[in-house]
């Protein structure tokens, strides 16, 4: 298959790039900031976005400003509202009809919000409620109201929600320099870029059938802080519902869905 790669000078998207190209596709890579092997393409312009999509078979959406610290709340939603929106419309226009978005698990409204947030219950699944009031995380929901729309129209969309993506070295570095009651508002929650780019890669395999449109929580299976995850629970989330025993370092994010419909485990 030829793949177009949106964000493939970024984190997620070279990752994302390596592994298709390591399955034996070829990758169209896009970004805005020059880099090696990548098309600068102005995702803000759906002319140069549609004339980069010109062959491909399927989208990976990658791009985006990762987080709200240092960019006016104006920019941000018009760079990642607009270069969602192009990627699909355009690749729409041409007959693509395969698409995975980069969506993140701050679309629940815990990781940005100038007040704390709890999270009514644990595990966090695709269903629990969307408390957010920062501009990032309605850009997120921008995002996957986006996709649901065009996976009505006949297209095939995943939406991953992506937590807090993470090399090795940043993992082993989080974990002995950050406070756990710092993180509550993350339920120590990450996921390993390797693996976030296999979920974006394990996606394009999905037949859209009964479910043209899904949205995934991708995280790890655990936490990255050193104490039992019950104990965490308890001290810093009092007023969360703890659903079911929570063992060792296991993660407060549900992951099964993702498991059950694309395959998908975290390594």
């Amino acid at each position: 298959m030829r793949i177009w790669v949106s964000g493939a000078a970024g984190k997620l998207g070279s990752q994302v790039s390596e592994q298709l190209r390591d399955d034996g596709h070829e990758v169209v890579g896009v970004d805005r900031r020059p880099a090696s092997g990548v098309q600068t393409v102005d995702l803000e312009d759906p002319a140069a976005v549609g004339a980069s999509l010109s062959g491909c078979d399927a989208i990976i959406h990658c791009a985006a400003i990762p987080s709200p610290e240092g960019h006016e709340p104006a920019e941000l939603v018009r760079n990642n509202t607009m270069s969602t929106f192009n990627a699909l419309e355009e690749a729409w226009k041409l007959g693509i009809r395969t698409a995975v978005l980069a969506s993140s698990g701050s679309i629940y409204g815990t990781a940005w919000s100038p007040e704390p947030i709890d999270q009514p219950y644990v595990p966090v699944d695709e269903d629990s409620p969307l408390q957010y009031v920062d501009p990032y995380a309605l850009t997120k929901d921008f995002l996957e109201r986006m996709g649901q729309a065009y996976a009505r129209r006949g297209m095939t969309v995943t939406a991953l929600r992506f937590h807090w993506i993470l090399t090795a070295a940043e993992q082993d570095e989080l974990a002995t320099r950050q406070p756990v009651e710092d993180e509550v508002k993350n339920l120590w929650g990450f996921v390993d870029l390797g693996d976030a780019a296999r979920a974006c890669t394990q996606s394009l395999q999905r037949d859209g059938g009964s479910e043209p449109y899904a949205v995934l929580v991708i995280a790890s299976g655990r936490t990255w802080a050193g104490e039992p995850t019950a104990d965490m629970l308890r001290r810093y989330c009092p007023d969360t519902d703890v659903r079911g025993a929570f063992e060792g370092s296991q993660g407060a994010y549900d992951i099964s869905h993702a498991r059950e419909l694309i395959g998908w485990q975290p390594t």
